[in-house]
């Protein structure tokens, strides 16, 4: 009887395909039996995001062996070589977008592509048969590539335009979904800004609100990946591991990382399981052992899946269990204060007028301002390149003038060669220097402005509203009110 009376749920899977063309290896058979493992699933996935999906053919061998489960879908294009971006679903999609990331690495650094390829956001908007409207986010943020990670401002940056289109779509009272590969750990200020200004909570957190952020000391890799949710750097990744042939799941797996991530808005919904899933190697007798063999098998991709069973239903014991887990306080407390006095409504939850539960959180002034430095110190160096590339455009022209004119005096061919050379050279290296100076440069700047101006006043809603709640709270505190929570007339839980 209580399974009937059960709220709905449905099953939501997310994975990095790996699918590079001429890059990936075994790129065709790998995505293929992807392909075949999300058709065969069971129970069934209703609504699938996939990333690193870039060959169109792939998405149609994709739709031929999925459409029976999955019979919507969507390729996005963006991009110079697309965004690698998919989304299927059981039920029809409404409308579809992609989002574009202003700011999105480098054309420079065109080895790593992430410039080229247009990331961003794969919006669609899917009708469930109950009526409601399931609003999904698709991305893959820019990932670090080095040891001094120059791209965590990139990276914040589209954390930051994620976090909004979700918080429109929690306002807007949809049920919402953000799954992909972040390239950011828990602790990090891209997944701070996710699940604060997005009004969305990580779906792992939701079901283990105690997961540490670091794995503990000699953790293994079966622990980490049942325990901890690593997607990524497993050392039963085929890809990823440094011995010869798959080694025990009981190996110390010090590098696993969580990078992958489904989201999803507890306003609306609960997480009634979370699971890694695709960690299961395919047969390929051709890997016998190395990089990416593991003794005749190979996994699907360089990550794994995410897996996600969300009731539509929100819980408010479930969301007051991961305040408590992730409150420096321990406590489900109205206002968090930390030690430096600093009033903290980040973890205030609220409740909404028809009794759904919603988390109205604001980030520590201390994390908006460490972002904010960190957007002044990359304008700074960026500022210096947009500087000397600009310089190197004007001055091109006057060398290049000058080679032009002394061809005219050369005494020989083989000077006048030389020098026609040399005015090539300045004349491409000018004009490419001036490109990316006047054209991205430029645009890089304003875009990092807009996202300094829009933390700004990020920062002084956060500040007002902690004034504004220490001063509610002072005034219920002298008024014998409900300091560390209680309940009002109608019933509702004031926190």
């Amino acid at each position: 009887m209580a399974e009937e009376n059960a709220p709905e749920a449905i099953r939501v899977f997310s994975m990095n395909c790996w699918g590079l063309k001429y890059i990936a290896k075994h790129r065709v058979a790998r995505l293929n039996e992807v392909s075949l493992r999300i058709a065969r699933a069971s129970p069934a996935h209703e609504i699938v995001a996939l990333q690193e999906f870039w060959v169109y053919a792939d998405y149609l061998n994709l739709r031929k062996k999925t459409s029976s489960v999955l019979p919507y879908g969507k390729f996005y294009f963006s991009g110079a070589i697309g965004g690698g971006l998919v989304i299927l679903s059981k039920w029809p999609i409404e409308t579809s977008s992609m989002f574009g990331y202003p700011l999105n690495g480098r054309p420079t650094a065109f080895w790593r592509g992430d410039w080229y390829v247009g990331k961003g956001v794969a919006c669609a908007s899917i009708r469930h048969p109950s009526g409601r409207l399931i609003e999904v986010f698709n991305t893959h943020l820019h990932a670090p590539y080095e040891v001094n990670d120059t791209y965590l401002c990139h990276r914040t940056a589209q954390a930051w335009e994620i976090a909004k289109l979700m918080r429109g779509a929690v306002q807007r009272g949809s049920t919402v979904i953000g799954a992909g590969d972040f390239n950011m750990i828990p602790p990090s200020l891209a997944h701070r800004l996710i699940s604060t200004h997005g009004l969305v909570s990580d779906a792992w957190l939701s079901a283990y609100p105690t997961t540490p952020n670091v794995a503990p000391p000699k953790s293994t890799a079966k622990s980490n990946i049942e325990n901890l949710g690593v997607t990524c750097d497993s050392v039963l990744n085929t890809w990823r591991m440094e011995t010869p042939t798959l080694p025990s799941p009981e190996t110390l797996d010090p590098r696993g990382k969580r990078l992958d991530y489904v989201f999803h808005s507890p306003g609306t919904s609960a997480v009634r399981e979370v699971t890694v899933g695709m960690t299961e190697p395919m047969s390929m007798p051709s890997q016998t052992g190395g990089a990416g063999g593991a003794g005749g098998y190979c996994s699907l991709s360089d990550h794994f899946s995410v897996e996600v069973s969300l009731s539509l239903e929100p819980s408010l014991a479930q969301q007051q269990a991961l305040a408590v887990a992730r409150g420096p306080a321990k406590v489900p407390e109205a206002m968090l204060v930390d030690v430096a006095g600093e009033s903290r409504a980040s973890e205030t939850l609220l409740t909404g007028q028809a009794g759904e539960s919603v988390y109205e959180r604001y980030l520590p002034t201390r994390i908006t301002d460490e972002i904010l430095a960190l957007v002044a110190t990359y304008t700074k160096r960026q500022k210096g390149e947009y500087f000397w590339r600009i310089f190197h455009f004007w001055a091109s022209l006057p060398v290049l003038v000058a080679c032009h004119v002394a061809v005219w005096w050369s005494p020989h061919n083989g000077v006048s060669f030389a020098l026609m050379f040399v005015a090539w050279a300045v004349a491409v290296s000018g004009v490419l220097d001036g490109l990316i100076g006047f054209l991205f440069m430029g645009s890089e700047l304003r875009a990092l402005r807009e996202f300094e101006e829009e933390m700004k006043m990020y920062r002084q809603l956060a500040v007002a509203e902690s004034n504004e709640s220490v001063k509610q709270g002072s005034m219920r505190s002298g008024n014998g009110g409900y300091k560390n929570g209680g309940h009002n007339g109608s019933g509702q839980l004031l926190l």
